[in-house]
């Protein structure tokens, strides 16, 4: 035969068990906020950590492309930057592919501003995740 618990009261009218109750309540309901909190943060979008350039300094008869890579704030590649390159008869737009990388061809593209020894590209990546990010790098071309 089953035994039932009933709660009973104290000789001052207190309800006797109600407190361990409680208490496990509290606990069963902090783990699951806890738990709860954790998935909530790791399905969180990224946001732009950085760029990198393959070069920093080229030269106007350039053969090769030039390639941004943008990186998370963990260092991850970080897919859909925008990325823009704006200077020495340049200004194109790109977006970053799932390898965290764009690419820019600027064979026949470069022009050193007339009687000045160097230009400057002022390459901007942008993008939008919790926030929108911006990061800035420079590079010197050459004639």
């Amino acid at each position: 035969m089953k035994r039932l618990y009933k709660l009973r009261t104290n000789k001052s009218g207190a309800l006797e068990g109600l407190p361990l109750y409680l208490i496990i309540l509290v606990v069963v309901a902090g783990i699951g906020t806890a738990v709860l909190a954790g998935w909530m943060m790791s399905s969180r979008t990224s946001d732009l950590g950085s760029i990198e350039l393959n070069e920093s300094s080229i030269s106007t008869r350039r053969e090769n492309p030039i390639i941004v890579t943008a990186y998370d704030q963990n260092g991850s590649p970080l897919e859909d930057v925008t990325v823009s390159f704006i200077g020495c008869g340049m200004e194109e737009v790109e977006m970053t592919g799932s390898d965290g990388t764009a690419e820019f061809d600027v064979e026949d593209n470069l022009t050193v501003p007339p009687g000045q020894p160097y230009g400057t590209i002022e390459v901007q990546a942008r993008y939008t995740g919790s926030t929108t990010l911006t990061e800035t790098a420079h590079i010197t071309v050459t004639s």
